[in-house]
């Protein structure tokens, strides 16, 4: 199963912060994967998953921006119903609890992205193993 580091930055609910990291990522070559930004009471929270984190985190540092990085599950799932619910449904089998989750797909696509963040990765590969994706 794949496996990708994800950071979470927090920075000021307020318009273009995403905007803001965004364009430095992208000024630095790094391609975002996956994000998922949401809005706390004092801050906005964003989760990326890009394709360089070593690079990723120059720049965080560079912008004095806090971040936590962990890694994450990248499941490729054929785009047809109950695909999201069979593989969710082997890690509630296996008692891996998945904390949050997020997914997107291209229209016409065949397949979704989707990350998972689970406590125990090896036991949530293990439990998605034979899996069709």
């Amino acid at each position: 199963m794949p496996k990708a580091k994800q950071f979470s930055v927090r920075v000021e609910n307020k318009p273009g912060e995403l905007a803001r990291l965004a364009a430095a990522l992208g000024q630095a070559g790094v391609n975002i994967r996956g994000y998922l930004a949401c809005e706390t009471k004092d801050a906005s929270l964003i989760r990326f998953v890009v394709d360089s984190p070593a690079k990723a985190k120059r720049i965080f540092d560079r912008l004095a921006i806090d971040y936590t990085e962990e890694e994450v599950l990248v499941l490729e799932l054929r785009d047809r119903p109950g695909a999201l619910g069979e593989a969710a449904g082997r890690l509630a089998r296996a008692g891996i609890n998945i904390d949050y989750a997020y997914g997107t797909f291209a229209p016409g696509a065949r397949r979704v992205s989707d990350v998972l963040a689970v406590a125990d990765l090896a036991g949530a590969t293990k439990a998605l193993r034979g899996l069709k994706t």
